[in-house]
């Protein structure tokens, strides 16, 4: 299933120009040249983030935005956007932050923005985009787009950057600086670009590249597994550009930070790619590279986490500041009043790390024991870990770069739920950064102070992470038993968890469009049997004490009759329904009642028995759930 995608003054192929040997061919844009800011194109957002729950826009920033011509204004055929040192709505700074949302949104293509921006400490100049809907969840799930940003106290210097992955604070980003030629700095006018197109962005400067980008990922709350790629930019973004004062990127302005300063825009243009078809999002393979020198490699056991017993002592390696921890840390935000002790305790014969809280602070992070070790670009790893806790809480945990690296995140986040009692805990991922010998695993602990037992940590490198098909469903968080049932969950071809199986003399072949997110089966010859071909998950939990709705939307080019069928891992039938399809697009619901079952099976299948089709028959949406 596609989900919903925003379309808003999006171009559309018939919109488009006749292709010509011209490889961009410009869509939208604005000149600035006519002395008012055109509404038609752009809107505002205003205050200093409070009203959308942001106070500081998420990042401590300063000013408060404002639509007044004294900050923001078309002046010499420039849009000028001016921050000012003034006390206003209880804030000391204004600036603006003018935007397309709901005007004018685009999926793939070029945008171009020729730019100057002011120098000085806490200046934060930005030229981005966010997606036009939260299609795969909040922010970054459904991603964030930075063509460029500017630090006022590095005047020479620019970036570039994506944020993905999960909603925050398990999010990612990805990206790379520019260093300006000719000792120009943000305050000269430059062209700032992206080309964005299926599974790839690229970043320019002045017509130069210089970073490319195609792999990330999105995960959607509550999905048992990532957005199919190139989600999440694979929806439409708008654009937005800003002047912020303050905040985390470059910190505060200081004793020599001037006001007003403004950041001026010659022009903003879009583009479509005409001069050939826009590329196919393959996702990236990195090839696995060797350890740097003086890497802690892996021990006889495999593991490359020393110490996962908290036996050993260092010299000059003080660990988390008991005996007992070397090739370990402990961070805590004392600037926040965080407090927490640490010791060794014995549980069941093995050696864990009991962390005593005292005060949780404000972020994850501000309680995070980490181990200390050595990755290399490429490779498969594979961590695991017991933990449990005084009573039930979360526990964020995933593999990370330190400051030198802006904490890059090099695995995806495991949202850990603890209880009283050890359970284990895995999370497979490739290293897909440069390689780094002091990379952590962080055990995230803060804004919890319930006491917490972390033991067994182990790190081991692995020769690839297949997918898991058939992996045991618990129902996801919308009681659906079904995963995957919109085909756009997982693989890059939309098949994750689904088998399509044939025998006999049957054939069909399938494939998943990476627009619709439907499943397209061409049944190319029919079987003698409608088990001949059938569409299978593996793995569902069925008890025997409800009965099961079943729901799905079909399109068939000939009238077909189909049979459903809820079995066991050896194919004794539990239950069965015959669906007759039309030609034509249907939504079918029926219901299985009185399984003949006697105890839960979490091994049960479901499955469409095609054999007996013919045509094309698509599938989408499907979901079961338990009758109320």
């Amino acid at each position: 299933m596609k989900k919903e995608s925003g379309v808003h003054a999006a171009v559309k192929k018939d919109d488009h120009q006749k292709p010509t040997k011209e490889m961009w061919t410009k869509v939208w844009g604005d000149e600035f040249n006519d002395g008012q800011i055109d509404s038609s194109k752009w809107t505002f957002d205003l205050t200093n983030g409070h009203s959308v729950g942001l106070p500081g826009w998420g990042n401590n920033e300063l000013q408060y935005y404002t639509n007044r011509v004294e900050n923001v204004r078309e002046e010499d055929g420039n849009l000028v956007i001016e921050a000012r040192k003034e006390e206003y709505e209880g804030f000391g700074y204004t600036s603006a932050r003018i935007k397309t949302k709901g005007l004018f949104s685009k999926k793939y293509g070029k945008f171009e923005i020729r730019a100057s921006a002011p120098t000085g400490k806490g200046y934060w100049p930005a030229i981005w985009m966010l997606p036009e809907k939260n299609v795969y969840g909040g922010w970054a799930a459904s991603g964030e787009i930075d063509i460029m940003e500017g630090w006022g106290s590095k005047p020479h210097t620019i970036a570039g950057t994506i944020h993905y992955g999960q909603e925050w604070p398990n999010n990612g980003y990805s990206g790379a600086e520019y260093e300006l030629k000719d000792g120009k700095t943000i305050e000269d006018f430059h062209t700032y670009a992206i080309e964005w197109e299926p599974g790839e962005i690229r970043w320019y400067v002045d017509g130069e590249l210089y970073s490319t980008k195609n792999d990330w990922y999105s995960q959607s709350p509550g999905q048992p597994a990532n957005n199919a790629y190139p989600a999440p930019f694979d929806e439409e973004f708008h654009l937005i550009m800003n002047l912020a004062v303050g905040g985390n990127f470059d910190g505060n302005p200081d004793e020599n930070t001037m006001f007003p300063k403004s950041m001026k825009i010659d022009y903003v243009r879009v583009y479509e790619l005409t001069g050939r078809e826009y590329r196919e999002p393959v996702p990236p393979t990195i090839a696995k590279e060797d350890y740097l020198p003086d890497a802690k490699l892996a021990q006889e056991d495999g593991n490359l986490i020393y110490n996962n017993r908290f036996t050993e002592d260092v010299e000059e390696d003080y660990g988390m500041g008991i005996p007992g921890t070397a090739h370990w840390a402990l961070y805590e935000e004392w600037g926040a009043g965080n407090n927490a002790n640490v010791l060794v305790e014995d549980i069941n014969n093995d050696r864990f790390l009991k962390v005593d809280i005292k005060n949780a602070g404000w972020q994850v992070y501000s309680v995070q024991p980490q181990a200390i070790v050595s990755l290399a670009k490429g490779r498969f790893y594979k961590l695991t870990f017991d933990a449990k806790a005084e009573e039930v809480r979360k526990m964020i945990v995933k593999v990370t770069g330190g400051a030198s690296v802006g904490y890059a995140s090099y695995s995806p986040s495991l949202v850990a739920h603890v209880t009283d009692e050890i359970q284990r805990y895995e999370i497979p991922f490739q290293m897909k950064h440069d390689s780094d010998n002091a990379a952590r695993v962080e055990f995230n602990l803060g804004t919890n102070s319930t006491t917490t037992w972390i033991g067994n940590a182990r790190l081991e490198e692995v020769e690839s992470i297949p997918f898991n098909h058939d992996v045991l469903k618990t129902p996801l968080p919308n009681g659906n038993h079904v995963y995957n049932g919109g085909f756009d969950i997982g693989e890059a071809n939309g098949m994750s968890y689904w088998h399509l199986l044939n025998s006999g003399k049957a054939v069909v072949s399938s494939n998943v469009d990476a627009e619709e997110r439907k499943l397209k089966m061409d049944i190319e010859k029919r079987g003698k049997h409608a088990s001949e071909i059938q569409l299978v998950q593996r793995g569902i939990l069925i008890s025997p004490d409800h009965d099961y709705n079943l729901s799905f939307d079909v399109q068939s080019s000939h009238k077909n009759e189909v049979e459903i069928q809820i079995v066991n891992q050896e194919g004794k039938v539990y239950g069965k329904e015959v669906v007759k399809l039309v030609k034509g697009e249907q939504h079918i619901e029926l219901t299985f009642k009185e399984l003949a079952m006697n105890v839960s099976d979490p091994y049960s299948q479901l499955v469409f028995q095609l054999g007996n089709s013919k045509g094309t028959i698509e599938l989408d949406n499907i979901q079961l759930y338990k009758s109320l």
